[in-house]
């Protein structure tokens, strides 16, 4: 009894196997309904250019705010956001700005010639003041923490919510209160709240 049971068994399994073995529309070689969507390739990217040269480690880590587009959370207030970091980048002297928007504060950073940093630190303090009047407004020029600052926002503009990048804002802003005017000391723990 035990011989037929383990052929009965074998036999089972053989039968199951070449019944999977048929051709059915998934092996169809003709059949492509597969469409790029660019994580090996430009193509079909949302820039409109197809410029190959990159590759798609640059493309994936190519997050410039001219061909970004913003998918904010619905708990954020994204549209205030664009708003700072669109004026904040019409200042002549800013290369770019990303704003980041915590409890009552506005956290610009700004990248700069280090000549014009004070000169341009109270006109972007300015027109901050004037956009979101009821919010305490921190300006940065050392690249390491707007780089740090470009992170955050370029997650929030990706639709990431708050709360998953929170404590990294709260870095970001402790890190600047003890800095105070030395930002060059708020380096000394730039991923510490990167978790």
């Amino acid at each position: 009894m035990n011989f037929l049971g383990k052929s009965l068994t074998v036999t089972i399994l053989a039968v199951g196997l070449v019944g999977c073995n048929g051709v059915n529309e998934s092996q169809d070689k003709n059949d492509n309904d597969v469409r790029p969507i660019g994580y090996y390739s430009n193509e079909g990217d949302n820039r409109g250019d197809l410029d190959r040269g990159k590759g798609f480690i640059s493309d994936m880590a190519d997050r410039d705010v001219n061909d970004h587009t913003a998918t904010y959370h619905e708990d954020y207030d994204g549209k205030l956001a664009e708003r700072i970091a669109k004026n904040v980048n019409d200042i002549r002297g800013v290369d770019d700005a990303h704003v980041i928007l915590e409890d009552n504060n506005v956290i610009v950073g700004i990248d700069t010639d280090k000549k014009k940093k004070a000169e341009l630190t109270n006109k972007v303090r300015k027109i901050t003041s004037k956009l979101a009047p009821n919010r305490d407004v921190k300006i940065v020029a050392d690249q390491n923490m707007v780089n740090r600052i470009e992170n955050v926002d370029n997650d929030l503009r990706d639709g990431r919510a708050y709360t998953e990048v929170e404590s990294d804002v709260r870095g970001i802003s402790n890190d600047i209160v003890n800095a105070g005017s030395d930002l060059g000391n708020a380096i000394k723990r730039p991923f510490e709240n990167n978790r």
